[in-house]
């Protein structure tokens, strides 16, 4: 029995692919997708063939020209281009998974069913998947169910994170900011919300522009945040070092940020221990005290607790089909 937590994100699909009972593995890559071509005399193994067009994913994706490279920053198109994400996935894996957790931002839930259907059964190069255990949960359910298991850090199980009752939690990604209270240890009603457009994304179109103001040379927003990850822009044999201006760029966005969870939260932050920040986009940050209030980080595998906590979810349900099964021999 093989389990595929898989965080199918704007900017990166984090994955955590294991057995129930052992450890998951974790891998990411990037969601980017480019267009190409066969070429019957050239074998690539790098082509997916998919809605009869063929594409390169994940990194090998950004080393297109920019032209080709598809921007997935809108929902139709991250559920049009799932499968080939899950595709890329098992390819890593090396084998089909028998359950598939994934998640969808509370701004877009309300299609979990579309997208849910996009993933169960599809065709990429010529090979049919179908899957008949795929659950598509609420972003940043994942980091809570990771979070109530591994405390603070994932797997050192800390107890101090564990005693923090009430807290706001921020899953950032690349489009959309994921909150949600935690009450006196349990997920509360009173705010479970996506925003839209209020992700890292917004950082990139800065940097997008930083490039073009720079060098004249038009960059996807999925090529602006792989220079937020490096740090430097690479034109041809030039490496150009934009470390200070994307400190001044981070700054401003997670200002804006807490301004934004201050206007909408601010008397339920007043009840609040911290804020937790886990997601794609807290890797570009740590640790502090802003507005007051301490934001909380986790220094390591923070954009995997998402996948993780998808792999748990994932667990669950297994034991919860064995249960039926068990049940269904004993009856016969």
């Amino acid at each position: 029995m093989k389990i595929l937590g898989i965080d199918i994100g704007y900017s990166h699909v984090k994955c955590s692919f294991g057995s129930p009972d052992s450890e998951p593995s974790t891998f990411k890559f990037s969601s980017t997708v480019g267009r190409t071509q066969r070429n019957q005399h050239i074998k690539d193994s790098n082509v997916y063939d998919y809605n009869e067009q063929s594409f390169y994913v994940g990194e090998t994706a950004l080393h297109l020209p920019s032209d080709n490279i598809i921007n997935i920053t809108e929902y139709k198109n991250l559920e049009y281009y799932a499968p080939l994400f899950v595709a890329h996935a098992i390819k890593i894996c090396g084998c089909m998974p028998d359950i598939i957790v994934t998640g969808l931002s509370k701004a877009q839930i309300n299609n979990s069913g579309y997208f849910k259907d996009a993933i169960s059964e599809f065709v990429v190069n010529n090979i049919r998947y179908k899957f008949d255990n795929v659950f598509v949960i609420p972003q940043g359910a994942g980091c809570k169910v990771c979070s109530d298991k591994y405390g603070l850090e994932y797997s050192d199980q800390k107890s101090e994170f564990s005693n923090c009752a009430n807290y706001i939690g921020v899953d950032g990604g690349f489009n959309t900011l994921d909150l949600y209270v935690v009450i006196n240890g349990k997920v509360s009603a009173s705010v479970f919300e996506g925003i839209e457009n209020e992700g890292v994304m917004k950082i990139a179109s800065k940097v997008a522009k930083l490039v073009k103001e720079k060098h004249n040379r038009n960059i996807t927003l999925h090529e602006a945040r792989d220079i937020l990850d490096t740090g430097s822009y690479r034109l041809r044999s030039d490496v150009y070092d934009y470390s200070e201006e994307l400190k001044a760029i981070k700054k401003e966005y997670i200002l804006d940020m807490f301004n934004l969870i201050e206007q909408k939260y601010g008397k339920i932050i007043d009840k609040c221990e911290c804020i937790y920040f886990s997601g794609g986009a807290s890797r570009l940050f740590k640790s502090g005290v802003i507005n007051g209030i301490k934001l909380i980080v986790p220094s390591k595998n923070n954009e995997f607790l998402n996948s993780i906590g998808q792999f748990l979810f994932g667990c669950e349900q297994y034991r919860k089909l064995k249960d039926i099964q068990t049940q269904v021999n004993l009856e016969n």
